[in-house]
């Protein structure tokens, strides 16, 4: 058998150590609710500006912008990537950074060649 120590100075008794092995640190609640309350306040912002502002190219990129940051922040705080090493970040972000480059890429190529062939 071995012994922990714990912080309160109790030492217990168990097998292997495999409580110290899976243990999970918390990032605490309140800032899983402050992200909460943010996405409320964005998507909130997101509603009403589709209602107020005409139907136009910079509504659409606004959406997009917006629904960009609301997917950072779910990525980074309930996926708990926020927390994670920089290494596993980049090998997470710069990949899809590729790849949505690729994609708007595509889709401008694809529109000029619609235009030049008519």
């Amino acid at each position: 058998m071995s012994h922990v120590e714990y912080k309160d100075k109790d030492t217990y008794l168990y097998e292997n150590a495999q409580e110290k092995l899976y243990h999970v640190e918390s990032h605490g609640t309140s800032e899983i609710w402050r992200t909460f309350w943010i996405l409320t306040a964005i998507t909130v912002v997101d509603i009403i500006l589709y209602f107020v502002l005409p139907a136009s190219m910079g509504r659409n990129i606004l959406f997009i912008g917006l629904g960009l940051v609301k997917a950072v922040l779910i990525v980074g705080f309930f996926m708990h990537l926020k927390h994670e090493r920089t290494s596993l970040i980049l090998s997470v972000v710069v990949p899809t950074m590729f790849i949505v480059f690729f994609v708007a890429w595509m889709l401008y190529e694809g529109n000029f060649w619609s235009t030049f062939n008519s």
